[in-house]
């Protein structure tokens, strides 16, 4: 395609997706005197969702059939890769029509649990599929087809940008920060700060149209960028930073969402760090276009800063979400380094018959973590029924890691899903002991993706949940000690592999924030667990799709853990819509709390981290 062509297709696909949405809503706000504001507003914006969606479903549908030969479905995929109509433009159009429609039904039926719970399960849900198989699937179907669509981010090579990146790139930050504002004022509205007040300035700021100028000046950044990677870099870190930014705001609305004014305007309200985004990378451009760019974020800043609900805490999020997304790349380094000596580090320590290994520290003191901090928020009553849950869960974890990966190098392995098999037989103990069983499932709940978080710190050492092989040395880490799995079992030493624990561990990290928001929101139990089991198998089914295990089994096509990723899922969804109700209990902590952690954390580092190395007998060694 000529480069003229390609520009026309683009400016269609602005036009489209961003001008017009923003002229019905401005429209919306300009006529709000005589007409119900909110009814129009919500009528406009999710006819449009809808609209908009269905049409990409169904053309994308159409062209499957006609061009591919197939159908929109895993298993009858086309036999052709199809490049015309919808995926011209972008990827996997069907899930983006789907996506968008049930954002309108949403917006429309004016459904905030809709938008809290339905739709980004179902965003999420799709990407997980996406990521942990059509993606991988279609490169080994079609491994000589071109995948780059029009609306494809622009390469990170050091050549010159065009005015089709260029414009591409103004798309997808304009969409993402459009949506992210519009879901923020519709959950969380004229929330009240926690502090502070909004900056007052010598000059009259009443005008709400002053705000466009922000606008202008985020649309104005990708024209003056010169070079390919530059641009890339700008559209990563601006995304990546109202992600951070949607996140913290939904979850800490008293806090993280004060950037919006909580009145007319919020639809196109530029925060503070895109702009600041903004002004690196012209520095990085040059000293004097950063300059420039710097003196207007400067002035427009403070005009945002007039309209925010809390000035100091619009600067201090700001601030932190620019170190963030500023540094994504240095941080994943820093992470992806770490990641890999600690993955080296196997230590072991014998004495007799008996040995120590360093990598029980690890889940020993995840153990003890996760007990305090949950005894903590339900008291020194409950401190034994939680030690006496854990007890039983890691039971059952080395006994259904022995029937599906037990043999002669494995002697006693530990399995994620078997714990979750052992809850069902924790919680009748729990039960049988007179405690509330929702109540310690809730508590245990809230911790548990920070306490697997820490007990992945294991995994790099053990070797085991270890990635498959992978190209790119920006992402993959190196496994080298003999003690390790990937190099005892595997056969993968010095290969580049996936970091699926930091993977997994970065994942769990953002869950564990989502269910202790929900705790503190007063949640029911079963919804907190529903909403746990949910998460984390959608990350685990990912994440499975780039482990390099030898010993997992492959069922129909999905790794054997893909598959009771699903059956999480499923089993999350049914939890929860239980009709349970709140048990509030006053968080405190006691020497009871203290001590059943303790044993926890000792019960468990000598469970995953003591073995007897010159045994064979079952259950006798860790390698």
């Amino acid at each position: 395609m000529n480069t003229r062509n390609r520009i026309n297709k683009t400016l269609y696909a602005v036009l489209f997706l961003i001008i017009i949405p923003l002229m019905l809503v401005l429209w919306a706000k300009y006529t709000e005197d005589v007409i119900d504001l909110p009814a129009i507003e919500s009528i406009l914006t999710g006819w449009m969702f809808i609209g908009f969606g269905a049409l990409l479903m169904v053309t994308a549908m159409f062209y499957l059939k006609k061009y591919g030969e197939g159908l929109p479905m895993n298993a009858y995929p086309p036999r052709k890769f199809v490049t015309k109509g919808p995926y011209h433009y972008l990827k996997h159009p069907i899930y983006w029509g789907f996506g968008l429609l049930v954002i309108g039904y949403f917006i429309l039926t004016k459904s905030a649990s809709g938008l809290w719970l339905v739709t980004p399960i179902t965003i999420l849900s799709m990407i997980a599929l996406v990521l942990g198989y059509e993606a991988i699937d279609l490169k080994k179907r079609f491994p000589n087809e071109a995948k780059s669509t029009i609306l494809d981010m622009t390469e990170g090579t050091t050549g010159l940008a065009d005015k089709s990146s260029r414009l591409v790139s103004i798309l997808w930050v304009l969409a993402f920060l459009f949506l992210s504002n519009f879901v923020i004022s519709f959950l969380v509205g004229d929330s009240k700060a926690a502090w502070g007040k909004p900056l007052n300035l010598p000059i009259n700021t009443e005008n709400q149209y002053l705000l466009l100028l922000s606008l202008f000046f985020l649309i104005a950044v990708p024209l003056f960028i010169e070079r390919k990677d530059l641009l890339r870099s700008w559209v990563i870190a601006s995304i990546l930073a109202i992600f951070i930014s949607s996140y913290t705001a939904l979850l800490f609305p008293s806090v993280s969402a004060q950037y919006l004014p909580g009145q007319n305007g919020f639809f196109y309200y530029v925060p503070i760090f895109l702009m600041l985004l903004s002004v690196k990378i012209m520095f990085k451009q040059s000293k004097t276009k950063g300059i420039i760019f710097g003196l207007l974020a400067i002035v427009f800043s403070c005009i945002q800063l007039s309209f925010s609900n809390s000035a100091e805490l619009h600067l201090l999020c700001s601030a932190l979400i620019f170190l963030i997304a500023g540094n994504y790349f240095k941080i994943w380094t820093f992470l992806r380094k770490r990641a890999e000596k600690i993955a080296n580090s196997w230590q072991e320590w014998v004495f007799g018959k008996l040995r120590v290994i360093n990598h029980g520290f690890y889940v020993g003191f995840g153990t003890f973590f996760g007990i305090f901090l949950s005894g903590i928020l339900v008291g020194d009553s409950y401190a034994w029924a939680i030690l006496v849950f854990s007890f039983i869960v890691i039971v059952f974890s080395a006994l259904w890691a022995q029937i599906i990966e037990g043999s002669e190098k494995l002697k006693r392995p530990y399995g994620y899903y078997g714990a979750l098999v052992g809850i069902l037989f924790a919680s009748i103990a729990v039960w049988a002991m007179g405690y509330n069983v929702w109540v310690v499932i809730g508590v245990i709940s809230v911790f548990m993706p920070w306490v697997q978080a820490i007990g992945r710190f294991r995994c790099l050492v053990n070797g085991c949940c270890h990635g498959g092989k992978v190209n790119n040395p920006d992402i993959g880490i190196k496994y080298y000690h003999y003690r390790s799995r990937v190099c005892g079992i595997s056969d993968l030493k010095g290969e580049l592999l996936h970091p699926t624990p930091l993977y997994a561990m970065i994942w769990l990290f953002l869950v564990g924030f989502i269910l202790l928001s929900l705790h503190n929101n007063d949640f029911p139990s079963p919804f907190i667990f529903g909403l746990y089991l949910i998460l984390t198998g959608i990350g685990r089914f990912v994440e499975e799709a780039y482990r390099g295990e030898v010993q997992t089994p492959i069922v129909k096509g999905l790794r054997l853990y893909q598959w009771t990723a699903i059956a999480s899922v499923l089993v999350g969804m049914f939890m929860t819509i239980l009709p349970v109700d709140v048990v509030y209990i006053t968080p405190a902590v006691g020497w009871e709390t203290l001590v059943s952690a303790l044993v926890g954390g000792l019960f468990t580092a000598f469970a995953m981290g003591v073995d007897f190395p010159y045994s064979n007998a079952r259950f006798s060694r860790l390698v």
